[in-house]
């Protein structure tokens, strides 16, 4: 995972040379959050070939630079996969292209650890087979952390 820099000011212009922050068995379409009320960030990263066609990761650091520690960082250990969500009737053999919602509706991209929610993309591994990756039919789904987080 790459991090670059620009004052708000200077947004989206004036951007710092990317610096590597993370390494791993990670995929694409990371998204990174402040939790509420905390001095913590959380950077949740897509990862392929474990638990379903894809899954998350998760990791935790006390600044945006970090270091970043594994919160949830492996297959048998993750943070949304097919291990661990729970669907009242199958409709998706994957977790993919997730954002957390946030707690509110400015630029600090807040999420309260209380109220976690997910919004991500699924499918079946049959409604996708032998089709081009444009022609997948993406569904929508919502998770929602129905015990409390470890």
């Amino acid at each position: 995972m790459w991090r670059s820099r620009t004052a708000l000011a200077q947004l989206p212009r004036s951007w710092s040379p990317p610096v590597l922050t993370l390494q791993g068995d990670i995929f694409e379409a990371s998204h990174t959050c402040k939790i509420l009320g905390q001095n913590l960030y959380l950077t949740i990263i897509e990862a392929q070939d474990g638990p379903g066609w894809r899954y998350y990761k998760a990791y935790i650091a006390d600044k945006l630079d970090g270091p970043w520690r594994p919160l949830a960082d492996s297959k048998e250990h993750n943070f949304a996969s097919m291990n661990n969500v729970v669907q009242s009737k199958r409709w998706t053999d994957s977790i993919s292209h997730g954002e957390l919602l946030r707690a509110g509706v400015d630029e600090r991209l807040e999420i309260d650890p209380k109220q976690l929610r997910f919004v991500f993309q699924g499918v079946l591994d049959r409604d996708r087979q032998g089709l081009p990756y444009g022609q997948i039919p993406w569904k929508i789904g919502l998770l929602e952390l129905t015990g409390p987080p470890h």
